[in-house]
This record gives structure tokens, sequence and C-alpha cells, in this order.
């Protein structure tokens, strides 16, 4: 086999834990039946906090500060069919409202630890390792 077949060229998907008042902010993308954690792929040559950045200033219009890194690993998203990088940041934001970009984002909602257990959400390894991460989190 070629040795080349076997390195990792793939996706790095980045998500934001956008948390208020207890609640974490969760987003549906167009057309999906499930929910997701807000956040994109990181461009080519882009720093990984300035990425995240960029993406929930898309996809929200919030600036998010107090970037820390939550869940690492690798994940097999159904939705693309691919392999990628998954990364889950907690943050912070000023509470500003937030304006959904209507060409990313169908809804969005503010839901408990609790919920995440029940709520459909994406069942890749990335979502689900930021799930568990989230739960063992003392509150």
């Amino acid at each position: 086999m070629d040795d080349r077949a076997q390195h990792f060229v793939g996706k790095i998907a980045q998500k934001a834990i956008v948390e208020k008042d207890g609640k974490i902010l969760v987003v549906r993308g167009i057309g999906d039946k499930v929910w997701e954690f807000p956040g994109g792929r990181l461009h080519a040559g882009e720093a990984p906090i300035d990425g995240i950045k960029r993406e929930i200033k898309e996809e929200l219009g919030i600036v998010i500060t107090d970037i820390k890194p939550l869940f690492l690993g690798p994940s097999f998203h159904y939705k693309d069919n691919a392999h990628q990088v998954y990364v889950a940041y907690t943050c912070t934001y000023d509470g500003s409202a937030l304006t959904i970009d209507p060409k990313e984002l169908e809804d969005m909602k503010w839901v408990s630890r609790e919920e995440l257990k029940t709520l459909p959400m994406f069942e890749d390894d990335g979502t689900v390792g930021t799930i568990r991460a989230l739960l063992a989190q003392i509150r």
C-alpha cells in the first residue's frame, strides 16, 4: 500500500460551546433534522482560534472570547461521509443578541446539559465526545 494513502488529508471541524445562564446553544443547519453545536470548518492556513471566531461571527453575529479547548478527537461525519478532526471549545460572549445567518442555519435554541442527553444531534464521535465532556464538567 502506498504510504501516502495512510496519511490523513481531511477536514478540521471546530465547534463552540456557547453558554448563557446555564444553557448551551445548539443550532440546526439548513435542511437538517438534528441539532449540533455552532461552528464550521477551519480554512487552509487559518489559525484555529481565528477560525472558530470567524465561524461564530458568520453564523451568529457574535464575538466569542476566552476560548479554551474542551474536546479533540477523530470523528467520522456521516453527512459529509468523511473523516475529520473534531475540536470543541468552551467560550464566553458578551450576551448580545444572536442573529442567525439564514444561508448557514435554519434554527437555534438554548438547552440544558440534561437536554443534551436526549436531543436529536449528530451521532459522530466528535459530537458524542463533546457531550460527554460537557456532562462530566462540574457545574
